[in-house]
């Protein structure tokens, strides 16, 4: 059980790291919205950072598909896969993370708000191969993103798409195993009645 909590603080540490130095000071700002509407939140909110980071990301989709031409094409084969990814992403491989900081801390949790997280890591595993293949899709989408928006001197679509694929690996190397690692946690509290 130590184990698991270690592992949960230092990727809690991680995430903070590499979620900042992606998402930007603007994460504070969407921090103190939060803290505003803080009462009608459900049991588990995605942290601020990463929410911030996905609206950023929205941002400059739409801004590439408004450029025109084959860039704008090729953005929209992008949309087509990453909407629909990052919708189940904020669905539920997302909310948990809210919690680490709490944990880490050895703050008590809501009965509602560890079975949400069982609930949301759980079905994260059941889809967590969809979810890598998806990422195989964003990235060969980029890809061509990329390359055709470096032929027709679009440089703001071309970092897009090399900051996409920055997400999505620190996704898949950082934070759905970490949503992972805190289901795991909290079933283990469950079954040890903590």
């Amino acid at each position: 059980m130590k184990q698991i909590h270690i592992i949960l603080v230092c990727a809690l540490l991680v995430t903070i790291s590499v979620t900042f130095s992606a998402g930007g000071a603007s994460a504070q700002h969407q921090h103190s919205e939060q803290a505003e509407t803080h009462s009608t939140q459900p049991a588990l909110v995605t942290p601020s950072s990463i929410a911030e980071e996905h609206k950023h990301l929205h941002h400059q989709l739409d801004e590439a598909l408004a450029s025109g031409g084959e860039t704008a094409v090729r953005a929209r084969a992008v949309a087509d896969v990453l909407l629909p990814h990052f919708k189940a992403e904020e669905e539920y491989a997302m909310p948990p993370l809210g919690l680490l900081q709490a944990i880490a801390n050895d703050q008590p949790l809501t009965s509602e708000q560890r079975s949400e997280a069982i609930q949301m890591a759980r079905k994260l595993r059941g889809h967590y191969e969809q979810m890598l293949q998806e990422h195989q899709q964003i990235h060969s989408a980029l890809e061509a993103l990329a390359s055709t928006a470096r032929q027709e001197h679009k440089p703001k679509a071309v970092a897009f798409a090399e900051t996409l694929m920055l997400h999505a690996q620190n996704e898949e190397q950082i934070l759905y195993p970490t949503t992972l690692l805190i289901g795991k946690y909290l079933e283990h509290q469950s079954a040890a009645g903590q």
